[in-house]
């Protein structure tokens, strides 16, 4: 699926809605390996993907090159903020306390391919509809909290709130031990949002449909699924080819051909020494191989 040239092409499409100097950075295919989700139906909830941000946690506030990506936003310009400018992100680093199963790539927009028919209230999908608002808010968060005397009733009142940076705390960041996890969002974390109403679920889909988002958006998966089948998907990003995703995909191609995990994921075992698995020789298209690292004829 991911070497199939059709979506190579759909995440060429998607690099594209991107700007950046060299143009190479979004029209040379790679692809990232990354992993299947399969729920089945039932009545417990599901609480494994709450309303979340990918790609990087305290690092957005933390990494100088992640922070400016937001810089706008920081000097109180959150309407000129470009969500889609690639050259501020070349240089971020998302994964400063090697999270264990954090992607360290980037990513422009994140995406599945689905592999089972599966409609709203089925375990599908949810976004949030306006990733301008949501960095801006996410962003400047930390920096604002709600006064000890409230003047109005409304929480979410402005008069409610002041400028504070005396907390060392980031709403929606978990500390573990060892690195933190999050952006975690919820209403009471990030109540403006009002993720338990705003959020939206994709539309029915069907084996084979893929379906994609910025990789700002706050997205989840849906905590009930009600329907009768499995809910699947093939998780399968829009990949450009800056210096590190290049990189990357060459150490990929390695482990590929032991049979062994992607960089990203826990190193164990995986299909060494397993017999029948995939190999270069199944990749049909020279596009899908040249997206693989792979070499390909002079012709292609």
């Amino acid at each position: 699926a991911r070497s199939h040239p059709n979506v190579v092409e759909a995440q060429l499409w998607l690099n594209s809605l991107y700007h950046a100097q060299d143009e190479k950075l979004l029209n040379t295919p790679l692809v990232y390996a990354d992993r299947l989700r399969l729920r089945q139906p039932g009545p417990e909830i599901w609480s494994a993907h709450p309303p979340h941000i990918d790609g990087g946690g305290i690092e957005r506030w933390e990494d100088p090159g992640f922070r400016n990506v937001y810089s706008e936003i920081l000097k109180g310009n959150w309407k000129s903020h470009d969500p889609y400018d690639l050259e501020k992100r070349i240089k971020m680093n998302s994964n400063i306390y090697k999270r264990p199963g954090q992607s360290t790539v980037f990513r422009t927009f994140q995406g599945w391919l689905a592999m089972s028919d599966t409609r709203p209230k089925e375990g599908t999908l949810q976004v949030f509809p306006d990733v301008l608002l949501s960095n801006s808010y996410l962003i400047l968060r930390p920096f604002f909290r709600p006064i000890p005397n409230p003047v109005s009733d409304d929480p979410l009142d402005p008069k409610n709130w002041e400028f504070n940076v005396s907390y060392p705390d980031f709403p929606g960041i978990l500390r573990r031990e060892e690195y933190f996890i999050g952006p975690r969002i919820n209403d009471e974390t990030h109540p403006h949002l009002k993720v338990s109403e705003s959020m939206i679920s994709v539309p029915h889909v069907k084996p084979g449909d893929m379906v994609f988002w910025h990789c700002d958006v706050i997205h989840s998966v849906e905590f009930e699924h009600q329907g009768k089948n499995d809910s699947s998907v093939m998780y399968i990003p829009a990949f450009p080819a800056t210096p590190y995703n290049t990189a990357y995909v060459q150490r990929q191609k390695e482990q590929f051909l032991k049979g062994a995990p992607p960089p990203d994921f826990p190193q164990d075992e995986g299909e060494t020494g397993f017999k029948g698995i995939g190999t270069d020789t199944d990749m049909l298209s020279e596009v899908g191989r040249k997206a693989m690292g792979f070499k390909v004829s002079a012709s292609a």
